[in-house]
């Protein structure tokens, strides 16, 4: 497996409050929601919690890392079921590529906007 997907534990729930009714962050949330997902559907990705991703005002934001492709930071994510399935949707689309460039065309309509960075991949034998 070389994808891997970490939450930003921290990010708040709302606009209006960190935390739910039962003290749970936004990304906390989303987290669990990421994951009971993705056993649903039988994915390879793991999914981690980190806290605070210093994407503060692009709350929830994730980071998707990947050992041969091109990663990709995004936010302003709900901690929402369709949100949810937009991200493991967009994993799916990315893990089938060779290089982590979805073409624009097959990007799920709930990933559009909530790009924030492309990460390149760690390749430690591109020297200058």
């Amino acid at each position: 497996m070389t994808q891997k997907l970490t939450i930003c534990t921290t990010c708040k729930f709302s606009k209006e409050s960190a935390f739910n009714q039962n003290g749970e962050t936004g990304g906390e949330i989303l987290r669990d929601k990421l994951i009971q997902k993705r056993n649903e559907r039988g994915q390879r990705l793991e999914i981690v919690g980190h806290e605070c991703l210093w994407a503060c005002k692009h709350s929830c934001a994730i980071l998707l890392e990947d050992k041969v492709r091109t990663g990709y930071l995004g936010g302003y994510f709900a901690p929402e079921d369709s949100d949810a399935d937009a991200v493991l949707d967009w994993c799916a689309a990315h893990a089938k590529t060779s290089d982590g460039n979805v073409p624009f065309i097959e990007w799920p309509q709930g990933m559009r906007g909530h790009f924030i960075a492309r990460i390149p991949k760690n390749d430690k034998g591109n020297k200058q």
